[in-house]
């Protein structure tokens, strides 16, 4: 694995690689700017596996830097941590929001930094496999329900605000100190009819629905410190920070009303037909080791009990389908 590292700071620039060699970590060469770091990305020899950028810098913010990295076809997917030294989680989520997958707190050690760098190899994975879909890009040959990935599957949907990869978001809130924990909130919504969606679809229709409820979501809860995943099978995490989401249940109806301005049709003008369940919100898990899995699980369990809550009020088993909701 190949690492650029991008700094302003000089004294960084000649500790990083002690620091690699040191923990016997993969090589890596530095930068002193975003623009002198373009310019190598832009050198089609140049051959690079992940980026370790800071955020903080005069020329060009790390945020700014990665925001245009990421619209580079070659480095679309490839993993960027981000080295800060600020206490400002906006920035962080601001950084996040713009394509970073992880991020290291300045001071750092060498078996802090080891860590974080290993889990960017991980990454590398399953950041090439994550299906890259876009609501706009139509197929001639595209057949309903015929999808080049599997329902289950997480997705990146080009142009979705705020909405980054599953474990990117794990990643966050692993790293969220406790000071910060008080604050946060984590609830789950899922597209409870996502079999009939997912089957009645053309790929880029599917895209446009998912793209709507990201939408929704966003407009709905109106916090800049809010980043989403989806995890497939229709599940979408959501965690807020520094900010009350709007209040449950209401939130449900809210982000309906929302979808249905959204209008999302199929090709013929005909709408998609989505219903949602929501759950209550959760704080964190105290334990750093523990957080991601334990706090996503309950908010997932929260959404399904609220989807079996409606199903009942409808008649339904859990999965069935049912009428759902027509967005017009």
């Amino acid at each position: 694995m190949r690492l650029l590292a991008v700094d302003d700071d000089p004294l960084i620039l000649d500790l990083l690689p002690i620091v690699f060699r040191q923990a016997n970590l993969p090589q890596i060469t530095v930068a002193s700017s975003g623009p002198d770091a373009l310019e190598m990305l832009s050198d089609p020899e140049t051959e690079v596996d992940g980026l370790i950028l800071d955020i903080e810098m005069p020329e060009m913010t790390g945020i700014e830097l990665c925001r245009k990295i990421r619209a580079m076809p070659r480095y679309r997917h490839t993993p960027i941590l981000m080295l800060t030294s600020v206490s400002d989680s906006t920035r962080i989520e601001r950084a996040f929001a713009a394509g970073a997958d992880d991020y290291i707190t300045k001071p750092f050690d060498v078996k802090e930094i080891a860590t974080r760098v290993r889990v960017a190899e991980r990454m590398t994975e399953k950041s090439v496999n994550a299906p890259v879909l876009d609501p706009e890009q139509r197929s001639e040959n595209a057949v309903e329900g015929r999808h080049h990935f599997d329902i289950t599957e997480p997705v990146r949907l080009v142009g979705a605000e705020k909405l980054i990869l599953p474990f990117a978001l794990g990643n966050y809130l692993s790293q969220l100190s406790r000071r910060y924990l008080d604050d946060c909130s984590i609830f789950a919504l899922r597209i409870t009819d996502i079999d009939h969606v997912f089957a009645s679809c053309k790929t880029h229709e599917y895209a446009r629905a998912l793209a709507g409820m990201v939408s929704a979501v966003n407009r709905v809860v109106a916090c800049p410190n809010l980043l989403m995943a989806y995890e497939g099978d229709g599940m979408f995490l959501c965690i807020t920070q520094g900010k009350e989401p709007p209040a449950w249940p209401e939130i449900e109806d809210m982000i309906l009303e929302a979808l249905s301005e959204e209008n999302i049709c199929f090709d013929d003008g005909h709408p998609i037909r989505i219903d949602i369940a929501v759950g209550n919100p959760v704080t964190p898990n105290a334990s750093r080791n523990q957080r991601v899995k334990k706090t996503f699980d309950r908010a997932k369990d929260r959404a399904f009990n609220r989807e079996k809550i409606k199903n009942r009020q409808h008649g339904k088993s859990a999965k069935a389908g049912g009428p759902g909701k027509f967005l017009s």
